[in-house]
């Protein structure tokens, strides 16, 4: 322990919310959420967070495999694995070039030292990188096309609305303190809460109105309360003719869609439509909540930028949320470096197992990401993984899928014991976390093991041995910098609601950019039909104890349950808790069934990444082809489900088993 004074420390998890938290000791250390930007509300994770720096799959040493597939490995020193790091490094961009390296990272830790600075030596490399798209990719280049960027609505301005309409968007659980923040505004201020969502969440029971679209018809929804504004004159005339491109063309292509129509195919009541489309336009203002899961399906970057032009309709400024990054004024570029070169490939992001597993790269460095469990095709990248001629390094806290098929596996500090500066991507707020635990001298954080590498390979750029201090000066400014010091937390200047980086400086309801991409300049639905062999939809999403497979070392698997109807339990002669086999043409798995009133039938739902009762990871069935817009496909995993006592169970003979 470092010490006992109480320390405010932000949260760098991949989440919505980076909770602001005081550690205080009593006589442990515990979470204590500050209330800032909106309540107090510790989650599940934070309640584990010290039990996880202590856990047993805390990796404390560097290791190397003695054997791959077999799983032996020996402990070994920091000098001989930098050693061998450096040497496989300089040994494979002299027989192969910059192509072969592929840098693979993500959100596991989002902090400005931990995964921003350390992305420079790769940079200076050139080394192959992914589109970083599995996320949210479709629905930010959705939001670009018509109004240049997706910054939006903060949760300051939730304070002055009168609805908040959360589309796609299981709030309840992936983000906790904005829901109950609306929760109380409800009840202080009588805000309306509404859901749009074909599953009915936690989120969608706790609302005020819930509408249920079918799967994949959002995009005619949105179109369809467009129409219906229009048509009856409750748009604002003079924010459009101020404020906006390309009207006329859109008023002229969804004149045709009428509401009939509409909820012939959202399956939603025409009434229901009315009423949400009448509530929308009256009680400003509002904001729209637009889900990530919502966009990683085909059509799902269409849906997002429908749903994005409701706002301007009725004069509301970017009046959604979805991700506000960009509108912060910090300069990510300065801080990855990428002007030092350009990675000699990027691969998309879903499409990685194919890439790793056909054998393209020679060299990988893995780090803040688990793609064995996380990234469609988990069984391609295992095996890729594994392959004979590739040299895989991972640098990791804990022994995770993707740290147990490495060549190298290097200890990293957790977030609690290491100093970082985080950002969030909702909220404006930013701060300097001081080490909270004292960090064993066996580890070594991200920005120094780049710095170990680059200097093995005699890189002489002066930028990669950059102070933090001094990169997060130039990036933030030196009066930002001196009050966050000061103060261990500040907010970032945040850029104006009413502004636009479109061609036009509007937001642009016809747009030029699309046009450019050779893609439609006005929204396009797009209808999704399962094959016969194939006739269910898989959507997976968040579990509340877990961030992706973060905390599995602590609270367990993560429940490797199947939700289906009742209509299709019956159909499917499946009992509650029987074990199925779940198919898609990427693969089969084995989960249990759980007869669930989330799901309508035709739609199935798991948690993401849960291991399942056969031993693999939900991912490996998961579809890994790009949408419309580059984004991911996962949410439109075409499957089949079948009783396992139906088939051959002699290929099922390690099945663990599973009890709620």
């Amino acid at each position: 322990m470092c010490n006992t004074l109480n320390k405010t420390v932000f949260c760098p998890r991949d989440c919505y919310d980076t909770c602001i938290y005081e550690v205080k000791y009593d006589p442990e250390p515990k979470l204590i959420h500050t209330g800032k930007p909106t309540i107090k509300l510790s989650c599940p994770r934070a309640e584990k967070d010290f039990a996880r720096v202590s856990s047993p799959d805390r990796i404390l040493h560097p290791y190397i495999a003695v054997s791959k597939r077999e799983g032996k490995r020996k402990r070994v020193s920091w000098s001989y694995a930098i050693g061998l790091i450096v040497n496989k490094l300089k040994e494979t961009l002299k027989a192969y070039g910059a192509s072969r390296i592929l840098f693979l990272d993500y959100a596991g830790n989002r902090g400005i030292f931990t995964r921003y600075l350390a992305q420079r030596l790769w940079y200076f490399l050139g080394a192959a990188r992914v589109d970083y798209t599995i996320c949210n990719g479709a629905g930010a280049r959705a939001l670009m096309l018509h109004y240049g960027s997706t910054y939006g609505a903060l949760p300051q301005h939730m304070e002055q609305a009168n609805i908040l309409v959360y589309w796609g968007f299981n709030a309840a659980i992936t983000s906790p303190h904005n829901f109950f923040y609306a929760l109380s505004l409800r009840e202080r201020k009588h805000v309306k809460i509404i859901t749009i969502d074909t599953l009915k969440t936690e989120t969608a029971k706790l609302s005020d109105i819930w509408l249920q679209p079918r799967y994949g018809t959002d995009t005619y929804l949105a179109l369809g309360i467009a129409s219906y504004l229009i048509q009856n004159e409750l748009y604002d005339r003079e924010f459009i003719e101020k404020h906006t491109y390309g009207f006329e063309m859109f008023r002229k292509y969804v004149r045709g869609l009428d509401l009939n129509t509409v909820s012939n195919k959202t399956k939603i009541p025409k009434d229901d439509i009315i009423e949400f489309a009448e509530l929308y336009s009256e009680k400003k203002p509002s904001i729209i909540f637009i889900g990530y899961g919502l966009q990683r399906r085909i059509g799902g970057g269409e849906a997002v930028r429908a749903i994005s032009l409701l706002p301007a309709l009725i004069g509301i400024h970017r009046g959604f949320y979805y991700s506000n990054t960009d509108g912060l004024l910090i300069d990510i570029q300065y801080l990855t470096g990428s002007f030092l070169g350009v990675p000699s490939r990027i691969i998309p992001q879903s499409k990685i197992g194919e890439y790793i597993y056909n054998g393209e790269f020679k060299f990988i460095y893995i780090h803040l990401t688990n793609p064995a469990a996380t990234h469609p095709r988990a069984d391609l990248i295992r095996e890729g993984l594994l392959r004979d001629d590739v040299f895989v390094v991972v640098h990791e806290t804990h022994w995770s899928d993707t740290a147990k098929l490495a060549d190298v596996v290097l200890p990293a500090p957790t977030w609690l014991e290491k100093r970082d500066v985080v950002f969030s991507f909702w909220h404006n707020y930013i701060g300097f976390n001081r080490p909270v635990l004292n960090k064993p001298n066996t580890l070594k954080t991200e920005l120094g093991v780049m710095r170990l590498i680059a200097k093995g390979l005699n890189i002489k750029e002066k930028l990669i041995y950059e102070s933090p201090v001094r990169a997060l000066i130039k990036a933030i400014g030196r009066s930002i910098y001196e009050e966050l010091i000061t103060k261990g937390f500040t907010t970032l200047p945040y850029r104006k609601l009413n502004e636009y980086q479109t061609p036009s400086g509007k937001i642009e309801f016809y747009s030029n950019k699309a046009k450019e991409f050779n893609l439609s300049p006005l929204p396009k639905p797009i209808e999704v039909h399962p094959p016969p062999d194939y006739p269910y939809i898989l959507i997976s999403s968040a579990h509340p104890r877990y961030t992706h497979t973060q905390f599995e070392d602590v609270y367990g698997p993560i429940p490797p349950i199947i939700e289906i109807s009742e209509e299709d339990m019956e159909k499917l002669s499946i009992t509650d808790g029987e074990s199925v086999i779940v198919s898609s043409k990427n693969g089969s798995v084995v989960l249990m069934a759980k007869e669930s009133d989330r799901v309508p039938p035709g739609v199935v739902f798991a948690y993401r990444s849960c291991k399942t009762l056969d031993g693999k990871r939900l991912n490996c069935i998961t579809n890994d082809e790009t949408n419309e817009l580059g984004g991911a496909t996962i949410n439109t995993t075409f499957v089949s489900i079948i009783p396992l006592r139906c088939t051959n169970t002699s290929k099922f003979k390690s099945l663990v088993s599973y009890e709620e």
